[in-house]
């Protein structure tokens, strides 16, 4: 009988610290938590030849074209927008992605929408987050969304596309809107 042994779960723990990941066709993109809070989890891309976009919730501009689709381009699909959890549970919003062929780099994203409403400053470090990368290869990568920077958006983590080997990226980046706006490409999709 052949030995078996699964590929151990990697953690990337400090910023800008990557790691290299390999799929051919299904990767699925998670962001988990645990605490009673409204958040959003979004990936905006620059393609190779410039242009940028994003999938997110539909709920931000009421189009159901904003989620994706895994048959055509973005070749990405958010699983839809899910609510406050209930105590005790975590909760987790996805994006399955069939191809990165076309991308540049993808910037996994957290909203919090509920501190934009109320404009309240806040931070990500007692909410129990974590962003899970999980390829079809076996690869299982994890970011923790843990800064006690103050900020609306989370930029938890990259992927690059470096002629089809990937690298995911710890950016561990909190900023406000107008940051995300001008420095996320695609990130004005969502913005008045």
């Amino acid at each position: 009988m052949a030995e078996v042994t699964l590929k151990r779960k990697i953690t990337l723990r400090r910023k800008q610290e990557e790691c290299a990941f390999t799929f051919s066709g299904k990767l699925k993109v998670k962001f988990i938590w645990s605490s009673l809070t409204d958040f959003d989890l979004c990936v905006f891309f620059k393609t190779k030849n410039g242009e940028v976009g994003g999938v997110f919730s539909n709920e931000y501009r009421g189009k159901r074209s904003d989620l994706g689709a895994l048959d055509k381009f973005p070749f990405m699909l958010h699983l839809g927008d899910h609510k406050v959890p209930k105590a005790g549970e975590e909760k987790q919003e996805q994006v399955n992605v069939a191809s990165l062929d076309e991308i540049d780099q993808a910037y996994v994203c957290i909203v919090n929408y509920d501190a934009i409403m109320d404009q309240r400053d806040v931070t990500y470090a007692e909410e129990a987050g974590r962003v899970e990368l999980q390829s079809d290869s076996g690869d299982y990568l994890e970011v923790l969304a843990d800064s006690t920077d103050e900020g609306h958006v989370y930029c938890v983590c990259s992927i690059k596309n470096n002629d089809g080997e990937y690298a995911l990226k710890n950016e561990s980046r909190v900023m406000d809107l107008g940051t995300a706006f001008d420095e996320i490409p695609g990130f004005s999709i969502i913005c008045n």
